[in-house]
C-alpha cells in the first residue's frame, strides 16, 4: 500500500506493480499524476471533451488489467499511457466518422488536418504525419498550458506554426530580444515536463533552435 512514507516523486514502476498486485490505492494515486495531461493531450487532438474524457477513462482501465505487461525498460508509464490514449482516440474518431458517414474516413480529411502545417503546397497528405503532428501538437499544448501566457505563446508560435524568432517578434509586437528571452525561460520550464515523452522534447528544441539558426544564416 502506499503511505505517507511515500514521497509524491514515488517510482512510477513501483506504482504499476502495485497496480498489478490489486492496489487500488497505487491506481489512484498513478491518475492522479497523469490524467491531466492525458485529458488535456486528448481533448485538444478529438476537439470533443465527453469523448476526451472517456478515452482516458478506457486508458486508465486498460492500465488496471494491463499493468503487469508494463515494462520500465521500454519507456516512461506516462508514454506508455499516451500511447493507448492515443490509440483509442484514433479508433474511436475512425468508429464515430465511420457511424455518421456509412463509410471509413481517412485521418488525412479530418477537421483538423487543414490546420497543420505542410512542408510544400500541394503535397500530398500523409494520413500516418497528420496524425502523428496533430497528437504531438495537442501533447505539447498540454504540457505548456500552465507556462506564463507569454512564456507559452512563443513556443506555441515556433513549434506549432514554424515561425522564426524575427517572426514571432512582428507578430506578437515585443522586441526580438524578448523573445528570445521568453523561448529561453519557457525551454528551461519544459525539460523535466516532457523529459519522460522520448523524442518530444528534442522536436521542440529543434524548432526553436532551427528558428535561430535560420536568422543567423540570414544576417
Amino acid at each position: 500500500m502506499i503511505g505517507a512514507q511515500d514521497s509524491p516523486e514515488s517510482d512510477d514502476e513501483s506504482i504499476v506493480d502495485r497496480i498489478g498486485m490489486g492496489d487500488e490505492i497505487a491506481f489512484t494515486a498513478a491518475y492522479d499524476r497523469h490524467a491531466a495531461l492525458l485529458f488535456g493531450s486528448v481533448v485538444r487532438f478529438m476537439g470533443d471533451r465527453e469523448a476526451a474524457a472517456e478515452v482516458v477513462q478506457d486508458t486508465f482501465v486498460a492500465l488496471w488489467r494491463r499493468a503487469r505487461q508494463y515494462d520500465a525498460r521500454s519507456g516512461s508509464l506516462v508514454n506508455w499511457l499516451l500511447g493507448i490514449a492515443r490509440n483509442r482516440a484514433i479508433d474511436r474518431f475512425r468508429a464515430e466518422s465511420r457511424r455518421a458517414t456509412g463509410s471509413s474516413v481517412s485521418l488525412a480529411d479530418a477537421p483538423f488536418a487543414a490546420d497543420l502545417e505542410v512542408e510544400s503546397a500541394g503535397a500530398s497528405v500523409d494520413p500516418t504525419a497528420v496524425v502523428e503532428v496533430r497528437w504531438k501538437q495537442s501533447v505539447v499544448r498540454s504540457l505548456v498550458a500552465d507556462l506564463p501566457e507569454a512564456e507559452r505563446d512563443v513556443l506555441l508560435l515556433a513549434y506549432g506554426r514554424g515561425l522564426s524568432q524575427a517572426e514571432i517578434a512582428e507578430r506578437t509586437g515585443v522586441p526580438l530580444g524578448t523573445v528570445k528571452s521568453r523561448t529561453r525561460r519557457a525551454l528551461a520550464h519544459l525539460r523535466g515536463r516532457v523529459a519522460a515523452v522520448p523524442g518530444l522534447l528534442e522536436d521542440i528544441v529543434h524548432s526553436a533552435s532551427a528558428t535561430t539558426a535560420a536568422e543567423s544564416d540570414t544576417r
